[in-house]
């Protein structure tokens, strides 16, 4: 994220074993002990209880930047949250529009548009990368579930709740380097969005680092 312009964002990493490397200008927050993905929310809340700040971005750790973050539509996309109160997520990222298949048009800017999310809509709780409301998401915080039950929950359809993402420009554009299961994506390095992709040094630092991690 530093390297593709974020280096100015305040990042907070929640995780359990404290990383032996620098972490620069980012903080970490011990959650405890990793006892699994069904003790996923209770780890969460040891964090989120006290968190008091009007929003935040959240994202898992599945996910590697790929191109230059857009921090301009991230100053837009906070605007637009302060000047209506009723849009309670936006998804930053380039899978919005493909992912927001059941969508209407919320506002057409020319060079790119804030699509809408549909009511009826699957995954209205999507943990993918985005801006919640933290009241919404206190809102539908649930203990004992994992996150994939997290996101399948149908509580938070037709709630009247705006829930928003970007056409034809993002905040943040990337790959998946893990699939359901722990399994390594083929192509983790490169957007199944935009087609763009790591460098190949850049490719060989993180591939060194993700076997470490996947190799015991």
């Amino acid at each position: 994220m530093d390297k593709f312009g974020g280096s100015d964002l305040d990042v907070t990493v929640l995780g359990y074993k404290k990383p032996a490397f620098d972490f620069g200008k980012w903080k970490f927050v011990c959650l405890g002990e990793d006892t699994g993905p069904n003790n996923f929310t209770y780890d969460l809340w040891r964090y989120f209880h006290d968190f008091d700040d009007e929003y935040f971005i959240y994202g898992n750790d599945d996910v590697i930047v790929v191109d230059d973050l857009d921090l301009e539509l991230l100053d837009d996309m906070e605007e637009t949250m302060n000047s209506n109160p009723n849009v309670m997520k936006i998804c930053v990222t380039s899978a919005a529009k493909s992912a927001y298949k059941r969508h209407t048009v919320f506002d057409d800017r020319k060079d790119f548009k804030y699509i809408e999310l549909s009511q009826r809509a699957k995954y209205r709780l999507s943990l993918h990368y985005g801006i919640w409301r933290t009241s919404y998401f206190k809102k539908y915080f649930q203990f004992g579930i994992n996150p994939w039950q997290w996101e399948l929950r149908n509580v938070a359809r037709n709630d009247g709740a705006v829930l928003l993402g970007t056409s034809g420009r993002h905040f943040l554009d990337f790959g998946h380097v893990f699939r359901y299961g722990g399994v390594l994506a083929t192509e983790w390095y490169k957007s199944e969005y935009t087609g763009k992709k790591l460098s190949i040094e850049d490719n060989r630092h993180i591939t060194e680092i993700i076997l470490k991690t996947i190799i015991k």
